[in-house]
């Protein structure tokens, strides 16, 4: 079991997946979601976003204000939470929909028109970062294994697949922190399972010997 975990780790390492997914600019409706209180689990999107507002030289002012905002949206998702076994779970990505929707036009009314365009301009440049780094993993992946444009264009399709599956499952707010965690690993599995369909047996051979010198490297 563990050998599988490692090795699923490693294809989700390799191909940027997880970073793909917690880095990926958020659409408009949710933007501006995290500054001193993102209703989650700390990562490096939470980060980004606090790294962001620094960068906007935020006053004093505008700074209580968005505390403000954040510390109200985290009761009112408290209080969402304490609902949850006696709502359905459609009333409750609604609820929670109408929270993000109404912490995002509070904290934008708080900014300047230039605070926003800059905040604006910032997850485009970084977004725009991460699809270029993407492009380059998946040249490197196509020269190293020989893909075939076919194959290529298979695997990437599959990646964008894998990536809005997890995006759903990170995003329901129905399932724990467990479940979330086990049909994650599922997902990757299928993604392992399916990558290793399109490939040859030489083809396979290279990418598990990729994986190796991955988990290798990380465990340094």
């Amino acid at each position: 079991m563990k050998r599988i975990t490692l090795s699923l780790l490693a294809l989700a390492i390799s191909f940027g997946m997880v970073q793909a997914q917690e880095t990926t600019t958020p659409p408009a409706k949710t933007q501006g979601k995290q500054f001193h209180g993102y209703h989650g689990k700390p990562g490096m999107r939470h980060r980004g976003e606090a790294m962001y507002y620094a960068k906007l030289n935020l006053t004093a002012d505008q700074q209580q204000q968005i505390k403000s905002i954040n510390e109200a949206a985290r009761s009112k998702m408290s209080d969402l939470r304490k609902q949850e076994a006696t709502i359905t779970v459609k009333a409750y990505k609604e609820q929670m929909k109408a929270i993000g929707k109404e912490k995002h036009e509070k904290i934008q009314a708080v900014l300047t028109p230039d605070q926003k365009q800059q905040l604006a301009k910032m997850r485009a440049d970084r977004a725009k970062k991460f699809d270029g780094m993407a492009k380059n993993r998946m040249e490197k992946m196509k020269k190293d294994l020989q893909l075939t444009d076919d194959q290529s264009a298979k695997i990437q399709a599959l990646g964008a697949a894998t990536r809005s599956k997890i995006k759903g499952i990170r995003e329901d707010q129905s399932l724990s922190a467990d479940q979330k965690k086990e049909q994650v690993m599922a997902a990757f599995k299928k993604q392992h399972e399916d990558m290793n369909s399109l490939l040859t047996p030489e083809q396979i051979k290279k990418m598990e010997a990729m994986r190796a010198k991955h988990i290798h490297r990380d465990a340094r």
